[in-house]
Order: C-alpha cells, then sequence, then structure tokens
C-alpha cells in the first residue's frame, strides 16, 4: 500500500476531495505483476460536475513488458457512492470487503463502505436459492439442447450452469461472489474444497451426464456440509420461486434468466 499512498499525494490538497480508497488486487494476497491499482476518489457532487471528463477517470500505461496499466484513478461524486449500497450488483460489493481506506479525514467513507461490504443474511438466504435453482435450470436445458446439436447455445448454457454454480459456493460461504478473473482464488481462500473445484473444473471442460450428475450430487452434499436444507426439497423450491412472491421478486433482482 506504500505505493498507493504515494500515488494519491496530489489529490489530498485537491478542493472537493472526501476520501480515497484502493480495491481490487492489489489489495489481495494473489496480487501479481500484472495487477494495478484501483483508486477511487470520492469528492463532492458539485466538484465533481466541474471537472473536465478528462480527470475523471485517469489511468497510466505502463508499457513493461508485461504493458499492462499500472494505475488508474476513478473519481466518483458523493451520491453516487452512496447510491451504490441500494445496487443489486455484485461488483458493488464484493471489492469492498477488502477495500483499504486510505484517505477519510472526516470519517464520511467508512460506514458506507462498511454498509456495502456486508452480506446480510436475507440476501445470502434468498441469492442461494436463485442460484441454486439457475444451476439446476441450465443444466436441464442444456440436458435437452445437447440432443438437437453441440453448438453455441449448449456452451452459453454450460456457461451459465457454471457462473451459477460458483455464485452459490461464494454465498455459502458467507461472500458476495467475486470477481470473475479472481474467483478461483477467492474461493481457495475462503476454503472451498480443491477436490470441489477440480471437479467443477473437470466436469465442465468436457461435459458428459454422467459428470454433472456427479457434480450436482457434490454439490448437494457441500450444501448439507454446510447447514442448508433448501436443495432436499425441489416441490418446495420451486414453488417458492414460481408463486410467491419473494420468490418471483428475488429472480427479479439477482437472478439471470
Amino acid at each position: 500500500m506504500e505505493r498507493a499512498r504515494e500515488l494519491i499525494k496530489p489529490y489530498l490538497t485537491k478542493a472537493g476531495v472526501i476520501g480515497i480508497y484502493v480495491l481490487g488486487s492489489s489489495t489481495r494476497p494473489f496480487r501479481d505483476q500484472l495487477s494495478d491499482y484501483d483508486i477511487e476518489v470520492i469528492v463532492e457532487d458539485e466538484t465533481y460536475s466541474s471537472l473536465p471528463d478528462e480527470e475523471k477517470h485517469v489511468f497510466v500505461i505502463d508499457d513493461g513488458p508485461p504493458r499492462r496499466v499500472d494505475h488508474e484513478f476513478y473519481l466518483r461524486p458523493m451520491s453516487e457512492f452512496l447510491a451504490l449500497t441500494t445496487s443489486y450488483q455484485d461488483l458493488f460489493h464484493y471489492p469492498y470487503q477488502h477495500a483499504v481506506v486510505l484517505h477519510d479525514p472526516e470519517y464520511r467513507l467508512g460506514a458506507v463502505i462498511e454498509h456495502l461490504a456486508q452480506l446480510s443474511p436475507d440476501v445470502r438466504r434468498v441469492r442461494m436459492r436463485v442460484h441454486y435453482l439457475e444451476f439446476l435450470f441450465a443444466l436441464g436445458r442444456a440436458r435437452k439442447t445437447s440432443e438437437r446439436s453441440n453448438g453455441l447455445n449448449l456452451d452459453l448454457l454450460y456457461g451459465s450452469a457454471l457462473a451459477a454454480l460458483i455464485k452459490l459456493l461464494f454465498l455459502v460461504m458467507k461472500s458476495w461472489p467475486a470477481t470473475t478473473h479472481w474467483s478461483q482464488e477467492e474461493l481457495v481462500i475462503l476454503g472451498i474444497d480443491k477436490s470441489l473445484l477440480e471437479q467443477i473444473k473437470t466436469a465442465f471442460a468436457a461435459p458428459t451426464r454422467e459428470k454433472l450428475l456427479e457434480l450436482l450430487d457434490a454439490v448437494k452434499v457441500f450444501l448439507s456440509d454446510h447447514g442448508e436444507t433448501f436443495q432436499n426439497d425441489s416441490n418446495a423450491l420451486m414453488h417458492w420461486a414460481f408463486i410467491t412472491t419473494e420468490g418471483k421478486r428475488a429472480f427479479t433482482d439477482w437472478g439471470a434468466r
């Protein structure tokens, strides 16, 4: 973080700056040579409105090798930052679980970041059901589609099933789903058994009915091992999703179907 603290110095004396924090892989133990510093600067709304567009998003390229973004500054008006707390996008929650505040002289950012990072029990409960069903639905549609063709449609369905399953694993472990390109690393940190991750990788690398059925059984065991029971009553789960107000709203808020 010392490098990040050096990078933000020009912003510390700028008028209208409320606070600064850093997100992304630079805050995580798997940071590597391709990682950049994703720095967000929260400013007063009036300040943001007065800035030229080229100052609202500044990024610096390191020509390398390897060529990469070395760091970037993304400015947000305070009203937009506060509005993130109602977002249904993981992108506006997961990174804040690991955000590092670099500058917050009036302590206006801390409570907001804590709120963004918090995964409420109710959100976790409904999302586990949503993504479990998405996983099942995608596998079911893939089975039928495979009888017609092995083209793009089938690849998309397997991709949807995998994405839903990964979200489910994060939620079971009481975490917001991570950015896609760091999902495996974060799941390992959360304590997901590497044998399960390997089984998932193998099943989707060359999907067969047998592999996917074995994976489904493994997922049910995983859920049971973590104290979940919703997966044991498929009729109740379908009724919740298609009939109840809560279930229909959950799919509207969090589903991809």
